[in-house]
C-alpha cells in the first residue's frame, strides 16, 4: 500500500513538472528503480505512463496552442520521428552508458536556456543557426524515444531559440511534440520490451492530474522567471549528476 502510495505521489510530481518543463522520466527513472524495476523496463514503463500525462498536459494547454496549431504539427512530426529511431536504438541496445551522458545534455540544456536571443541579424552564421535548431528538435526526439530524462529541457533550450513567443506558448509546443512522441514509443515499447503493468495505474493517476496542473502554473508566472528559474537548476542538476556518474 505504502509504495502505491508512493508511485501516486511522486508521479503527480513528475506530472506537474511535465507540463511545466517536461521531467517525467528524470523524477519517475530513480522512483522506479527503488521499488526494483530493472532500468529498461523502467523506461519503458514511464514511456508508456507519459501517454497519459501527455494528455493531460495537451488538454490544458490548448488555450496557447490556439493559432499556433501550424508550427505546433511541424514540430511534432519532426520530433515524434526522431523519437521512432530512438525508440528503435534503446530496444536494440542497454541503457546503462547514458548515465555519464546525461548531465552534460542537461548542462547544455540549461546553458542555453539561459542564452538571451540573438537580436535578428544577416550574418552566415545567422543563415545556419534555424536549420541546425531544427535539428535540434529532431536529435532530441531521439534522446527523447531513447532515455529521455531531461528531454523537456532540452527541448525547451531548442525551441527557446526559434518561436519568438512568451515560454507559455512554446511550453505548450513541447507538450504536444511529447505527447506524439510518447505515443508512438509507448506501443513500439508495448510490442517488443517488457512493461511492468502493476506500476501503470499508479503512474497514469498522478501523471494525468499534474500534467493538466502543469500548464496552468505556468500561465501564473512570467516567463523570464521560469526560463530563468529552469535554466538555473538545469545548470545545478547536471553538476548534481555528474557527480553521482563521475565519482
Amino acid at each position: 500500500m505504502f509504495s502505491i502510495i508512493y508511485l501516486v505521489l511522486m508521479s503527480l510530481l513528475a506530472g506537474i513538472l511535465t507540463g511545466i518543463v517536461g521531467m517525467a522520466s528524470l523524477t519517475l527513472y530513480p522512483v522506479l528503480i527503488s521499488v526494483g524495476i530493472p532500468p529498461i523496463t523502467a523506461n519503458a514503463t514511464i514511456t508508456v505512463a507519459q501517454v497519459g500525462a501527455g494528455l493531460g498536459t495537451v488538454l490544458s494547454s490548448l488555450r496557447e496552442l490556439h493559432c499556433h496549431w501550424k508550427q505546433a504539427l511541424k514540430i511534432a512530426i519532426l520530433n515524434t520521428v526522431g523519437g521512432i529511431f530512438g525508440a528503435f536504438i534503446l530496444i536494440h541496445s542497454s541503457n546503462n552508458g547514458f548515465k555519464k551522458v546525461v548531465p552534460i545534455f542537461i548542462l547544455l540544456a540549461g546553458l542555453m536556456i539561459l542564452t538571451p536571443k540573438r537580436k535578428d541579424t544577416h550574418s552566415v552564421a545567422d543563415k545556419w543557426r534555424l536549420p541546425i535548431n531544427w535539428l535540434g528538435i529532431f536529435l532530441v526526439g531521439i534522446y527523447n524515444g531513447y532515455f529521455g530524462a531531461a528531454s523537456g529541457l532540452l527541448m525547451i533550450a531548442v525551441l527557446s531559440k526559434i518561436i519568438k513567443e512568451d515560454y507559455a506558448v512554446y511550453n505548450a509546443m513541447r507538450n504536444f511534440a511529447s505527447f506524439t512522441n510518447n505515443i508512438f514509443a509507448a506501443l513500439m515499447f508495448i510490442l517488443m520490451l517488457s512493461i511492468d503493468w502493476a506500476v501503470i495505474i499508479p503512474l497514469l493517476l498522478g501523471l494525468s492530474i499534474g500534467g493538466y496542473i502543469g500548464p496552468i502554473i505556468v500561465r501564473f508566472i512570467p516567463s523570464k522567471v521560469i526560463k530563468i528559474t529552469v535554466g538555473v537548476f538545469a545548470v545545478v542538476l547536471a553538476f548534481g549528476l555528474g557527480y553521482e556518474a563521475y565519482f
